[in-house]
């Protein structure tokens, strides 16, 4: 497996590489075939297979279609070449042929960079499913939360920034639900060392956390994210001396609460 992460005109691209024990045509009908994709892809889909055709993605739990889970064939050259939209994500799936198969690459184009980890994570465990649908031998890797933390260390998905005033801020995509995350922002004895936790300003519970420090202000907010909750922490003030700790503290909470989710 080889996964990449960049950015090209403003939007985050994720690349990855797969070679396959089978030949690209055989590839071609589970990149295609609704059934096919049943056995392996994360929605169900129905399409009209060709250019510019129609695509749509089912979720069991959702009953209609919604903007984001519909799109249309950007690119179609069998068994070469699938490219589709899938809300604002774009996908795109090439077969270049091989002695023993195929080399299978995936493109896939987005704008939510926190939350590449996560992405990666989920289409590695798609594609062991995929050769395992088409008879091979893939050997199921890691518990996703543990995949999931490997890729935001490699991405360097776990750094925050200083703003131009002079405040910090994080986002991190976590393992674990809001609900399981709020306990750990909650309790007083978690804060950044150096830092004084005063003056209760709002308490939103599992959703928002704002509290004064010496200079300013220390805000969490949690929502649903992929695969679990994504956190925001943003401390105003002069905060910069704090983004270490800051770092350390939540990097702590990350793999607590993916070991906790591995071991489930």
């Amino acid at each position: 497996m080889n996964e990449t992460l960049t950015t090209e005109n403003g939007r985050t691209v994720l690349r990855m590489e797969r070679s396959l024990h089978h030949q690209p045509e055989k590839v071609w009908r589970a990149l295609t075939e609704p059934k096919e994709l049943g056995g392996w892809f994360p929605a169900a889909v129905e399409l009209d297979l060709r250019l510019d055709g129609r695509i749509s993605f089912t979720f069991p739990e959702e009953q209609d279609d919604t903007d984001g889970n519909v799109g249309v064939i950007r690119a179609y050259d069998p068994p070469r070449l699938l490219e589709y939209n899938w809300g604002s994500e774009i996908l795109r799936w090439e077969l270049d042929p091989t002695a023993d198969g195929c080399l299978l690459k995936l493109t896939a184009i987005h704008d939510d960079r926190p939350g590449s980890a996560s992405f990666t994570a989920g289409w590695i465990q798609c594609l062991d499913a995929l050769d395992r649908v088409l008879g091979g031998s893939s050997i199921p890797r890691e518990h996703y939360a543990l995949l999931h933390e490997h890729f935001v260390k490699a991405y360097g998905l776990d750094q925050g920034t200083v703003l131009d005033d002079g405040s910090i801020h994080f986002e991190r995509q976590l393992t674990a639900p809001k609900e399981q995350v709020w306990p750990a922002l909650a309790d007083p004895a978690f804060v950044a060392e150096g830092i004084e936790r005063g003056r209760l300003l709002k308490s939103d519970e599992p959703v928002e956390l704002t509290y004064e420090w010496q200079h300013g202000t220390v805000t969490w907010h949690l929502r649903d994210g992929n695969g679990g909750a994504r956190l925001q922490l943003t401390q105003t003030g002069p905060a910069k001396q704090f983004l270490d700790p800051w770092h350390d503290l939540i990097e702590t909470l990350a793999r607590n609460l993916a070991t906790t989710t591995a071991a489930s």
